[in-house]
């Protein structure tokens, strides 16, 4: 197994959804924090539309790299496609257990590949639809 698709496996999938829920829980104590603070009602109003902000611009930050990732799975599938038409040039009394090999390591990249992409853009539609941490 490769680097690359050691990383398909566990650390991105999970790393893309960890670090957004780790914003949003940081920013949602980071909210509570201040309204408990009671702090005076102008300066309490500043404080609310600065954390929206600031949550919107997280979240456009999140949408961005989620969509940039989707675009480099994409060429990475793109890719990888090409290199399955030698599934028809296998013959069975000539098949290569190393051809073999390698078929069976391309199917695997491109089937992790799209996996993750697949996890990044159901991250991004929940980003789409959801609203900031601190109006729930």
């Amino acid at each position: 197994m490769t680097e690359h698709s050691d990383r398909i496996k566990g650390g991105d999938r999970a790393g893309a959804a960890q670090k957004i829920a780790a914003d949003q829980a940081l920013l949602r104590r980071l909210s509570n924090v201040l309204q408990d603070m009671g702090l005076p009602c102008a300066c309490q109003d500043e404080v609310e539309r600065t954390l929206a902000v600031f949550e919107e611009f997280e979240i456009r930050r999140s949408r961005k790299r989620l969509i940039i990732a989707a675009r480099k799975h994409a060429d990475v599938l793109c890719a990888a496609l090409p290199y399955l038409q030698d599934v028809h040039h296998l013959e069975e009394p000539d098949m290569h257990p190393d051809d073999v090999t390698a078929l069976v390591e391309t199917f695997r990249h491109i089937s992790e590949t799209a996996s993750q992409a697949a996890a990044n853009l159901e991250i991004l539609s929940g980003l789409n639809h959801s609203e900031p941490a601190g109006k729930t």
